[in-house]
């Protein structure tokens, strides 16, 4: 085989193709092996005993996935995640790994998928992250395989040397700015242009804006949780301590209840208030575009909208080039509670 240095032997029995590695590279040997191969397969019938113990790749693959499809119906993983791995499976691990046995995946045959892997990087634009993100939805493989009692240890992995990027954020001014241009051009148009800058379509900034950036920034949350969000997983806590906790699906693989910044709450009573003059704010109804059932098209209008307001604020880089997005918005949040915070009941993001 083009992946092995080995012979490898077939046989067809029971429906099926039995296969395995002759571990020899002369084919005299091979030939002396397949015989023997031939022998214990009739043995194991006549004894009717199963005729292999060993499962492939391909095969803990797909029962890892299934595994993984009943944690989402759990609860414990969001469905992105599904997605990706199912991808990442079909797409590259299983047509390098699909004619290989779990026990056959060693160090260097896992160099070879990262050679594979680096070749089509010019192309697909891997990162070293993406590579790494790799390996872990391998290892992964190889850990259930172990589990199921197939594999008895795992093989030695290469390391990947990643560098950190952190992603931007914004200083207590450039915040100012942002937020405080957003209130006063609530109502202006902009222009939505394509790949070459070409108008398309007008966008208006709008009030939704302004309240998304300020709950971002007091409830520290992602943008792939508005995509979610409903007024059913946000819950007002007004005792000692005044916060909202949200518990809404998974996103990311994170499904854990979380709670805000005491000023959170004011801006979620405006949102509320809002939406109840458009008809809006019942529990099924989401926080943000709640008039667009497609989640894609509602979180890209938001996206469009705060793209925008950084381009006119200019604020669409830090100072070290680094891009700006939505995202930004959380490591803000996660700053300023590190940096300019004495106490949970003192935090205000304004």
């Amino acid at each position: 085989m083009e992946k092995s240095p080995y012979f490898y032997v077939r046989l067809f029995e029971e429906g099926k193709v039995l296969r395995k590695s002759t571990k020899c590279i002369e084919r005299k040997d091979a030939i002396d092996f397949a015989k023997k191969f031939f022998v214990e397969v009739k043995s194991k019938q006549l004894n009717k005993e199963p005729l292999t113990v060993r499962s492939g790749f391909e095969v803990c693959a797909l029962g890892l996935m299934k595994e993984n499809r009943a944690r989402l119906a759990r609860g414990e993983l969001s469905q992105k995640k599904i997605d990706n791995d199912e991808y990442r499976l079909k797409k590259d691990l299983l047509p390098f790994f699909k004619k290989v046995e779990i026990r056959e995946v060693n160090y260097q045959l896992i160099n070879d998928y990262i050679a594979h892997l680096n070749r089509n990087q010019s192309e697909r634009n891997l990162s070293s992250n993406s590579i790494k993100v790799h390996l872990s939805h391998l290892k992964t493989i190889m850990k259930y395989a172990q589990q199921m009692g197939v594999l008895q240890t795992l093989p030695a992995f290469p390391k990947i040397k990643t560098v950190d990027k952190p992603r931007s954020w914004f200083s207590s001014a450039e915040y100012s700015k942002l937020h405080n241009t957003a209130r006063k051009r609530v109502g202006e148009t902009f222009s939505i242009q394509d790949s070459n800058e070409r108008a398309i379509r007008k966008g208006v900034l709008t009030q939704e804006l302004y309240d998304l950036i300020l709950f971002m920034t007091n409830t520290f949350i992602r943008p792939t949780d508005i995509r979610v969000l409903k007024h059913k997983h946000v819950q007002v806590i007004k005792g000692k301590q005044i916060y909202l906790r949200l518990t809404h699906p998974p996103t990311k693989g994170h499904a854990y209840p979380t709670v805000s910044l005491p000023s959170a709450v004011e801006t979620y009573e405006n949102i509320i208030e809002r939406q109840r003059n458009n008809g809006y704010g019942n529990p099924e109804d989401y926080l943000f575009q709640p008039e667009h059932q497609n989640r894609d098209y509602a979180i890209q209008q938001l996206h469009r909208q705060f793209d925008h307001l950084l381009k006119i604020t200019n604020l669409k880089n830090n100072s070290t080039g680094e891009p700006r997005t939505l995202y930004s918005l959380r490591h803000t949040a996660i700053m300023f509670r590190l940096t300019e915070s004495s106490g949970l009941e003192s935090t205000r993001i304004y």
